[in-house]
């Protein structure tokens, strides 16, 4: 065109130097003025026609792109929630959603925290440390963001200095580039966090992957506090559940309260999957003086025993300090000196009028932490124990008072015919020594008569002191079992003692009682005693009733002699 414009000119100015100043020659050239004019404007509209056609499909092309990916990351979401809300256990759910964002256990971890009670405590956890935390700190500014944003990637310095990032062992510390926090919304409050070193899916624009976590989370969050709010009620139901088991075998009748109290510990350990428990009661006065009044669970050898009961102490010590409950594990327990045998344990102190009188600790070779279920067990435990166990201990010193005899603190007639039954039946079965001794004292109703009846009674009760420092002497003094056998009468009955050794200890206490001084109302009051023995024999003594008939008629011998003597069938007077 500039061409045709530049001839039309070159013409213009031939025909005007030649004089030709023909009108047609001037109008072709308007016209072809004209036409270029047109020409150029119609190409500049094709132009900004073109241009605008360009930013279109751009345009189109890029809001494609957004259709495409938000199409691939919805087939992805669906995907991941069809799973999700598939499963039938919760933990398995949770399980799988970290499974999408941790698909390699060593590139990276995550773990649910459940928030209880003001905590946010691990539920589920995949690829971290075994001695990971079972209670995360999570910053109160980052909850707050947490809030707003409801994903939130924490980097650098800022993830370096908050205490989420604390909470984390050396070694999972050492794989966290970056950590993501996920909010799971009850209503308008955070009921759980999810925690993973990256976001899902891998390799792709993190703008994108922020975007799809919320949108994840929206539906999720529904599902989780669900089954959070069924679980609940089923953890409480489960916890009340095992605690009446367990105060309901407390009201059970046993035999003696320790056995009450060994059945009661024994189904705690159970209860709580651990392998050893013991409950430990501290000495008056001294909290560092803790004495193993039950101990129950698997058995050890003699040099693990010895270990572990070392590391018992160390955690009772440290119950007995904190008056807290108390779980460990892991580094925690390596803290305290115990880096063998026990994996992780639970402590719990007995706390009665404010003062700490023992501890409840169950361990395990286990190192996997102590759960919250077993920490409410424990915790309840140790408060049923502390307001029922002085209970305990003093229903057993009235059950100790009712086999006694009032007067003499000796064992009553009836306690002592039932311990004499069984003292015999071991005796026939084990074809083992066993020897009574009954006692009477001499002239015992003119003491009455002579001093009064009080008097009688301070004789009796002298006497029977005397039976019992006497007993403390003998080697077998634990089986050795004394009584007032009725008014003036007394009875030793001498499991695994012959016949030569009855009568040594008859003759030692028929002299103490002879050389006593017994004072009433500053008046001494002699008294002597005699003794009848007898010794069990096979085939000869086929019942108590038997031994019992010959230790009498040999008392009857001793009386009959002039009394303040020992007498047995088999024996001459001593």
């Amino acid at each position: 065109m500039s061409y045709l414009i530049a001839s039309i000119i070159e013409v213009f100015t031939h025909n005007v130097s030649q004089g030709v100043t023909n009108a047609s020659v001037a109008a072709i050239a308007g016209v072809c003025l004209l036409q270029y004019i047109v020409y150029t404007l119609k190409m500049s509209a094709v132009r900004k026609e073109n241009e605008q056609f360009q930013r279109n499909l751009s345009e189109f092309e890029v809001e494609l792109q957004d259709i495409q990916s938000d199409r691939a990351m919805t087939l992805i979401e669906n995907h991941i929630l069809r799973e999700f809300v598939s499963q039938s256990d919760f933990d398995q759910a949770i399980e799988l959603l970290l499974k999408r964002y941790v698909p390699s256990l060593r590139d990276g971890f995550g773990l649910y925290l459940n928030h209880i009670d003001g905590e946010f405590k691990l539920r589920e956890s995949r690829g971290v440390s075994r001695n990971t935390k079972a209670v995360y700190d999570i910053d109160r500014s980052l909850l707050k963001q947490l809030r707003n944003q409801n994903v939130l990637v924490l980097r650098g310095e800022k993830l370096r200095e908050s205490s989420v990032y604390q909470c984390f062992h050396d070694q999972d510390k050492a794989r966290i580039q970056k950590l993501c926090l996920l909010a799971v919304y009850d209503k308008k409050d955070i009921s759980g966090i999810f925690i993973t070193t990256d976001l899902y899916p891998e390799g792709v624009d993190e703008v994108q992957q922020i975007k799809l976590a919320k949108r994840l989370l929206i539906c999720v969050s529904r599902n989780i506090v669900k089954n959070q709010d069924f679980e609940s009620h089923r953890f409480e139901l489960r916890v009340t559940r095992e605690q009446l088991e367990l105060r309901s075998l407390a009201d059970q009748q046993f035999k003696t309260p320790v056995i009450m109290l060994e059945e009661f510990l024994d189904r705690l350990r159970q209860l709580t999957n651990s392998s050893r428990a013991g409950l430990f009661l501290s000495t008056p006065g001294d909290v560092s003086g803790c004495k193993a009044i039950v101990e129950c669970g698997i058995t050890l050898q003699s040099g693990v025993k010895a270990r572990w009961r070392e590391h018992e102490m160390n955690l009772v010590q440290l119950g007995l300090n904190s008056g807290e409950n108390t779980s460990l594990s892991g580094d925690q327990l390596e803290n305290h000196g115990i880096r063998s045998l026990v994996g992780a344990a639970l402590i719990s102190p007995l706390i009665t009028n404010r003062k700490r009188i023992g501890v409840l600790c169950l361990t395990s070779q286990d190192s996997q932490p102590y759960d919250e279920r077993s920490l409410r067990l424990i915790s309840w435990a140790s408060q049923f124990l502390s307001n029922t166990l002085l209970k305990v201990l003093s229903h057993a010193t009235i059950e100790r008072q009712a086999k006694q005899d009032g007067l003499t603190g000796l064992v009553n007639r009836r306690s002592f015919d039932e311990l004499f039954e069984d003292q015999f039946q071991r005796a026939q079965s084990a074809e083992m020594a066993c020897s009574l001794i009954l006692i009477d004292l001499d002239h015992f109703k003119s003491v009455n008569d002579t001093y009064g009846h009080q008097a009688g009674d301070e004789v009796l009760r002298r006497v029977a002191q005397i039976l019992r420092e006497r007993i403390q002497e003998i080697r077998s003094s634990d089986n050795v079992i004394a009584a007032r056998y009725g008014g003036e009468e007394l009875a030793i009955l001498l499991p695994e003692v012959g016949l030569t050794g009855t009568e040594r200890i008859a003759e030692v206490i028929r002299h103490s009682i002879e050389s006593s001084v017994i004072k009433f109302n500053e008046v001494h009051i002699p008294v002597t005693a005699s003794l009848g023995i007898s010794t069990y024999s096979p085939h000869i003594m086929d019942s108590v009733q038997a031994m019992l008939a010959a230790a009498d008629s040999a008392l009857y011998q001793a009386k009959a002699e002039g009394r303040n003597r020992v007498c047995s069938l088999t024996s001459t007077p001593v």
